[in-house]
């Protein structure tokens, strides 16, 4: 989820980019507030992409297709399709550590996030699909890893992002609706009446399971935009002490 969104565009950087121009703002890595000011700014001013660069749009974030394996052993999985995500541009690091000897990055962020998609679950021991609106709303804690390097360009270091792990954890219990027509196909089945107590038993932790896929799919998102926005300013521009 992860990770999700939420998930941060800035994880190097407090710059802010505005149509006037760009303006830098530059933090001391262990200074949470400055990143996390920089970073809002940052948010709402690129949350639709930037032009002329490799920033992406971020709100609303579009996955066009996610398959999640809910619970293997009753067989479920929700097939997702147009996945529209709402609520990354308002995420706040919550927590941010630089190790500059083992050149590594763990980042955290919060944000309340919006889903809606549509759905298709699969009965897969059944043979059998029903399909319908999924609409989701949730407080994620996103986590990333990373590790990064340094490149030269016109006597200047950048930061180069290396690959990525995305963790995720919803906070509380999402809110979840499915279309009406779809839960009336699901009260009308008979293998959906037979598997609805080991769900309902289960309800909380497989609707977590089944939102943090989709936050750390939105983090993927993320991560790139970190590595766009690290292309285009050299360190000095995101660190006072790098």
């Amino acid at each position: 989820m992860a990770a999700y969104t939420s998930f941060l565009l800035l994880a190097f950087a407090s710059c802010v980019l505005s149509e006037g121009g760009v303006f830098f703002n530059p933090c001391y890595k262990s200074d949470i507030k400055c990143l996390s000011n920089a970073t809002e700014t940052f948010l709402e001013k690129t949350c639709n992409g930037y032009p002329n660069t490799e920033i992406k749009a971020i709100d609303p974030l579009v996955i066009p297709e996610l398959k999640v394996v809910v619970d293997e052993s009753m067989g479920l999985v929700f097939d997702f399709k147009n996945i529209n995500i709402v609520g990354l541009k308002n995420q706040q690091i919550s927590d941010f550590k630089m190790d500059t000897d083992k050149k590594s990055v763990v980042l955290k962020t919060k944000a309340i996030l919006n889903i809606v998609a549509d759905l298709k679950i699969e009965f897969t021991k059944q043979n059998k699909v029903f399909n319908g609106p999924y609409i989701a709303k949730a407080t994620a804690l996103g986590s990333s890893q990373y590790g990064y390097s340094f490149t030269k360009k016109d006597d200047k270091e950048y930061f180069v992002v290396g690959s990525e792990e995305n963790a995720c954890e919803i906070i509380g219990e999402p809110d979840v609706e499915i279309g009406e027509e779809l839960q009336k196909a699901l009260l009308n089945d008979a293998d959906a009446k037979a598997m609805k107590p080991d769900y309902e038993a289960n309800k909380v932790a497989l609707r977590k399971k089944t939102l943090c896929h989709i936050v750390e799919a939105a983090y993927v998102t993320v991560i790139h935009n970190i590595r766009a926005v690290a292309k285009l300013f050299p360190k000095e521009a995101f660190f006072l002490d790098i």
